[in-house]
């Protein structure tokens, strides 16, 4: 089999948003692909049919927005979006999808209540004179809140959305529910047998400062009532209607600060709470195995059959469990779970594996019903246990393509973001890449890294000291057991956290021969100000502030130690990154030149944070070209 290549990220298919019909007959996903020419991502529906296990795509116009199921088990979907309505296309017969409906609003949620009602989420179209007068006020930004930007979104616009009932035979909207900047509403979870809504309500002190605590909100369809149920208890991660109560996931962050793990709660409809899971119950919600080779959005919480199906990671696999309002807690589905559908008797699932990306599978069940193989060679990966700070971590070892046991090979240290996420062996098309390349590759998941409790992903006040003292013995270890790693031609990169933590090692060890840092954060006293995050996650995460205790933020701060740099670095940020922002970067850009060390710096324009991940198709191409670039001259003398 041919070597992965760089451009082969262009080639793959990234399935998501896994969606079931009432009767189980059909499934609908996105498939998604990205076109180098336009510079973009073209995503189109697809169905599904559990019983003939055939696969058919339904849209073709390379914009798949939202979609849903009607009562009757056939597939709606968005097909267009004008000045006036928004048309709705539906897939009722073998031939093509026809018009269904036009909803004169920009639809963003819709759910089908009976044959004629929908629910949905919706904001107001705008008009000539409304777009013309952000254009001419498209010169200057008004900020009143914090935070006051957001990555991937911008500076914070006072605009909402609405909740409304929509019958079609009529072509007539209800509203139920406005939002405004006083009642920022997420909507949760519909009732529709009940004509209910569960919202999270988020808040904000009276000089509109976000802050974290959140309240659950029942809405009543008939009456058009609103009853709070939970005010400013917890920071909620979901709330679900399950039997005659609602159960939700929350975290009051007392003891752990933000990156604390949740419990399960129920919920009575006069606001009274309990928790069903034991005190001891670790997990860690929601799948966060980090990979660049998924694209679009995924479920992680549901409700079927009178049990919660949620994500967790746990370790370095992605597992479903459920529980039921007793705590007879199961786990479902025991690894790779990147989305999940649940049928009356069935749990359809999309699953990465070390050699592909995104398949569905049924539990139970070792068949593949859509297969996705990554075509080229997929260099093996090794796996050791060691001992670090008293806590038993796993390496991980990528192996170059015909890897041959007498030779020595340029190595990557890579570290992940977060830090509260982690690598495992799933697919890594980066990685793949480099190791068909002549390079080993290895990782591993430090303290403060997810899954495998909130005692070791507690390193608030720690950054730099017990996680750097985890990579180095790691990669002291992986020398000793992999004699094939040359010492002279070790590298080392990340991005946002795995950003920090190349600045910080750079400035504490000279054995780096090459550095790439990306996304980085460089100085928390800076950051505190400038993140959408950094307000609360600088100071939680330092357990300091720069007014207080400044010695320990500035000693956490690799842009203290950015003197001592010598490792040739190039540096990568985005200029709309506003998580880590690009200041953060140049900061150590400049003490590098200062130093006299080689280094570059790459300002990829709109771009984000997640660059990476989900960046536009060149900025992605040229920031792995780059990166490879940089590393082949200084590990492999290519000029």
């Amino acid at each position: 089999m041919e070597k992965t290549q760089l451009k082969d990220i262009l080639t793959y298919d990234f399935l998501s948003e896994l969606n079931i019909a009432d009767d189980e007959s059909l499934l609908s996903y996105k498939k998604t692909r990205a076109n180098e020419k336009e510079n973009r991502y073209d995503s189109n529906f697809y169905l599904y049919d559990t019983k003939s296990n055939e696969t058919y795509q339904v849209s073709e116009d390379n914009k798949a927005s939202i979609s849903t199921f009607t009562t009757d088990n056939k597939f709606i979907f968005k097909k267009e979006s004008t000045d006036e309505a928004d048309v709705f296309y539906i897939k009722d017969n073998p031939g093509l999808p026809k018009k269904f409906m036009e909803i004169k609003k920009n639809v963003s949620f819709i759910k089908a209540l009976d044959a004629t009602t929908y629910f949905i989420e919706a904001s107001e179209k705008k008009s000539k004179e409304d777009i013309q007068k952000e254009k001419d006020q498209a010169f200057f930004e008004e900020v009143t809140r914090l935070p006051f930007y957001s990555n991937g979104e911008g500076y914070v616009k006072e605009n909402y959305s609405s909740f409304y009932l929509y019958n079609k035979e009529e072509d007539k909207l209800d509203l139920l529910l406005e939002t405004d900047s006083n009642n920022r509403l997420y909507l949760s979870d519909v009732d529709l047998a009940n004509k209910k809504a569960l919202f999270i309500r988020y808040n904000s002190n009276e000089n509109m400062v976000d802050e974290f605590r959140d309240d659950i909100v029942l809405l009543d369809f008939e009456t058009k009532e609103t009853k709070t149920l939970v005010e400013k208890s917890f920071a909620t991660y979901t709330a679900n209607f399950l039997e005659d109560k609602i159960i939700f996931v929350g975290t009051d962050m007392n003891k752990h600060g933000i990156n604390e793990d949740a419990f399960i709660y129920s919920l009575d409809f006069n606001g009274k709470y309990k928790k069903i899971v034991d005190s001891d119950f670790d997990m860690a919600f929601v799948n966060s195995v980090g990979t660049d080779a998924r694209f679009g959005g995924a479920r992680s919480f549901d409700v079927k059959n009178s049990r919660f199906y949620f994500v967790v990671t746990d370790f370095e696999e992605s597992k479903l469990y459920s529980i039921n309002l007793k705590g007879d807690l199961r786990c479902e589905i025991e690894s790779g779970v990147e989305d999940f559908a649940l049928g009356e008797n069935n749990i359809y699932y999309f699953e990465i594996g070390t050699d592909h990306l995104a398949e569905l599978r049924r539990n139970g069940s070792s068949d593949v019903l859509i297969e996705n193989k990554v075509s080229t060679f997929v260099s093996p990966i090794e796996t050791f246990d060691f001992k670090s700070n008293e806590d038993k971590l796993t390496g991980y070892v990528v192996l170059p393509k015909d890897f041959d046991e007498g030779k020595k090979y340029p190595t990557l240290l890579s570290v992940h973001g977060g830090p509260k996420t982690e690598f495992s062996d799933i697919f890594h098309h980066e990685h793949q890449m480099f190791a068909s390349d002549g390079y080993i590759i290895i990782y591993t998941n430090p303290h403060g890294s997810s899954g495998r409790g909130v005692d070791f992903s507690d390193i608030r006040g720690h950054y730099g000291d017990t996680d750097y003292d985890d990579l180095m013995r790691f990669v002291d270890l992986a020398i000793e057991k992999y004699p094939q790693i040359d010492v002279d031609r070790l590298g080392v990169y990340g991005g946002s956290y795995g950003g920090f933590m190349t600045n910080f090692t750079i400035g504490h060890t000279k054995r780096f021969k090459a550095a790439v840092s990306q996304r980085s954060i460089s100085n928390w006293t800076s950051f505190y100000g400038v993140s959408d995050i950094g307000y609360y996650f600088a100071t939680d995460q330092t357990d300091a502030d720069i007014w207080d205790s400044f010695d320990k933020l500035w000693d956490q701060s690799p842009i203290k130690y950015a003197k001592n740099v010598t490792t040739p670095t190039l540096f990568i940020h985005s200029d709309e990154d506003y998580r880590c922002p690009l200041e953060q970067g140049l900061q150590m850009y400049t003490r590098l030149k200062l130093n006299g060390v080689d280094t570059k710096m790459y300002i990829f324009h709109g771009e984000n944070h997640e660059l990476s991940r989900s960046g536009k198709p060149k900025g992605r191409l040229k920031r792995l070209t780059e990166i490879k670039a940089w590393f082949d001259k200084y590990l492999k003398d290519e000029n």
